[in-house]
């Protein structure tokens, strides 16, 4: 097994309104830890960043309470051609890359590898894009995963969110609540995509808004608290941070303890100040019906709708958008402390338990992140073992040592019942001079096999492949054995499913239908370059040809010996009649019924001759390029399955 290095993952959350980093190791299976920073409050940064003429760059809280300039906020953007988006993103990631190697600087040898999340919406070009401008930032490695990868890693092992491990490998709704946006993602066999919800301004900062708003209107120095707020952006945006820390407190407490004491405040007091240097004092202290009129608040910029009305309905409108029902709905972002978010969550599905919420859902995308990147690291040694166990040929030698059971099932699949639907109907033809010689009579026999083949609704071919392939599983599944047991993945992860055939003709199998349609198509392009060779050996090759089982085969020796002199020999008459106008008297020198008779009763032989040298033709003349083709898809199917057990390594 192909241990992973000495690798330090750092999950960088740059968010739109916060960010948090956590770190793990890529060879220890122990979970994410988050990363205490400097200027950070409860290991997260407010995303926000300062140039200050004197102190340099400042980030997060230290860049608002600095209250001098003009801090740039919300510059998480897709539109990395403006500078108003580029410069803070240099300026802030900068910074705290320097804060990470300052704080826990990398022994000598150890690899950091940084991963940054982006919404499921962004472009392919823009990932990369910002993946470009990032690791010119960052010493090492940077990966770019997509935020709702980070959210499933984070709710599959991170054991933060009980009872939703199992239910990742369903379809889950993402519900990201951010400080600035609210972000919503459907995830479905691992792909993800992002929910039109109608509405990007349903951040919790509306929420900071509203209870500033309140707070201005109420206090005893409304009027100079009002003029501080006009005339100094830094003021203003200090105070609005200090909104925010009261609501963040105010959920973290216990939300039933605040509603049966109505007199509990929970919050912050502090001081703003005027240029003149006057002082106001800001009780920014909450009580639980304090926090109620805040949510019901009507706010313009949501329509007039409360942020609790809106919430809801946004939510609705996705879950009744959702192409199915979410097995998961996982909640994540700070806001989601806020515990009518999940109440409102569990009253819009129909089964309250699938609503997962994590311990530190502010946590979660940093977690997720640092446990995508340990997951590659660790996938791609698994990756490297299964390229290395595929390129070492043994599919190709369990494919080559049981290639002769195919063709001799192919060969009894072509060959069964041709008597009766081809040969028969084609001998009455030529009997009648519909078909001028007996070579266009078995070119006529060899384009019937043809066609039927050819048509999709025919299972035979599909269902000879999938017998086959089902039969050599076994010995497939006891060379990726070791593997799944060395990776820690269960015992059967690479196990080639059953593949059926259903009535309509159709491939039923669990991965990669197209890996395992592609094997037929592969042999059947063999199979039809076979089948003119072999069906005209068949007809005509001397001592057990087709035609020297029929009535008229005496009648047409004689005939070619008066044409031709007694000097010919029996196979040169044969060779020319083939390409014959025989007269219609000799043709006609048995009955149909006589004909037919004979035919049939020489159907079993026949067929099984028909089916011995089909399965000759292949193997002597097409079996290295079958053994290649089918070894390749075979291959793919692997390799489908080899991604799918890649999402099981953590």
């Amino acid at each position: 097994m192909t241990e992973p290095a000495d690798i330090v993952i750092i999950g960088f959350d740059l968010g739109h309104g916060e960010t948090a980093l956590a770190s793990v190791h890529a060879d220890r299976i122990t979970q994410p830890e988050m990363l205490d920073l400097p200027g950070s409050r409860g290991r997260r940064h407010i995303s926000a960043v300062l140039d200050h003429p004197s102190d340099g760059v400042l980030v997060g809280e230290s860049a608002i309470t600095a209250r001098q300039g003009d801090p740039y906020l919300g510059f998480k953007s897709p539109d990395l051609g403006l500078p108003e988006v580029v410069t803070p993103l240099r300026l802030f990631v900068s910074r705290i890359v320097a804060d990470v190697l300052d704080t826990a600087p990398p022994r000598p040898g150890q690899e950091l590898r940084w991963v940054f999340g982006t919404p499921s919406g962004w472009p392919p070009e823009t990932r990369t894009r910002y993946a470009q401008i990032l690791g010119e930032l960052c010493p090492g490695q940077v990966e770019i995963v997509s935020e709702s990868r980070a959210a499933l890693l984070y709710a599959r092992d991170s054991g933060d969110v009980a009872g939703s491990a199992h239910r990742v490998t369903g379809s889950v709704l993402i519900v990201d609540n951010g400080a600035s946006t609210q972000d919503y993602t459907y995830v479905s066999e691992h792909s993800g995509r992002p929910v039109d919800h109608g509405n990007i301004k349903l951040g919790a900062a509306l929420l900071d808004k509203e209870i500033c708003r309140r707070l201005v209107l109420r206090n005893p120095q409304r009027k100079l608290l009002e003029k501080i707020i006009a005339v100094s952006p830094a003021e203003a945006r200090y105070l609005e941070y200090l909104c925010r820390r009261a609501k963040e407190e105010f959920f973290r407490t216990d939300q039933q303890q605040l509603a049966v004491n109505p007199k509990s405040r929970i919050g912050v007091m502090d001081i703003v100040e005027a240029d003149d240097g006057e002082e106001v004092m800001v009780d920014i202290r909450l009580s639980y019906t304090d926090m109620q009129e805040v949510l019901d608040s009507p706010r313009a910029e949501l329509g007039g709708l409360s942020w609790r009305d809106a919430f809801r309905q946004d939510l609705s409108t996705v879950i009744g958008n959702l192409p199915a029902p979410a097995d998961l709905v996982l909640l994540t972002g700070g806001p989601s402390r806020m515990d009518f978010v999940r109440v409102i969550a569990r009253e819009l599905v129909d089964d309250p338990d699938r609503v997962a919420l994590g311990k530190e859902p502010e946590f979660a995308i940093a977690r997720g992140l640092a446990l995508a990147g340990r997951t590659s690291v660790r996938t791609a040694g698994f990756r490297a073992e299964i390229a290395e166990l595929l390129r070492g040929g043994a599919v190709e030698q369990i494919a080559r040592e049981h290639l002769p059971e195919l063709a001799r099932a192919l060969g009894t699949a072509v060959a069964g019942g041709v008597t009766e639907r081809h040969v028969i109907p084609a001998f009455r033809r030529w009997r009648t001079r519909e078909f001028v010689t007996l070579q266009d009579m078995a070119e006529r026999v060899a384009a019937g096999v043809d066609a039927e083949l050819r048509d999709p609704a025919d299972p035979r071919l599909k269902q000879v492949v999938a017998d086959w392939q089902n039969g050599i599983a076994p010995e497939l599944e006891q060379l990726t054995r070791p593997l799944a047991e060395r990776w820690r993945l269960p015992a059967h992860a690479l196990e080639l499913p059953e593949v059926t055939v259903t009535s309509s003709g159709e491939f039923d199998v669990r991965v990669d239908m197209g890996a395992a349609t592609g094997i037929v198509e592969n042999v059947a392009r063999v199979v039809n370059v076979a089948i003119a060779t072999v069906v005209a050996t068949v007809l005509f090759g001397t001592g057990t040809a087709l035609i020297a089982t029929t009535g008229p085969f005496a009648v047409l020796v004689t005939f070619g010996f008066i044409l031709w002199g007694l000097s010919v020999g029996k196979d040169e008459v044969m060779r020319r009649m083939r390409t014959a106008d025989i007269p219609l008297w000799v043709r006609r020198a048995k009955s149909e019924a006589s004909l037919a008779s004979k035919l049939r009763g020489k159907a079993a032989s026949t067929e099984a001759e028909l089916a011995r040298k089909m399965a000759e033709q292949f193997l002597t003349e097409t079996g290295d390029t079958l053994v290649h083709d089918v070894s390749a898809a075979i291959a793919a199917q692997l390799t489908a399955l080899a991604d799918e057990a890649a999402l099981e390594i953590s």
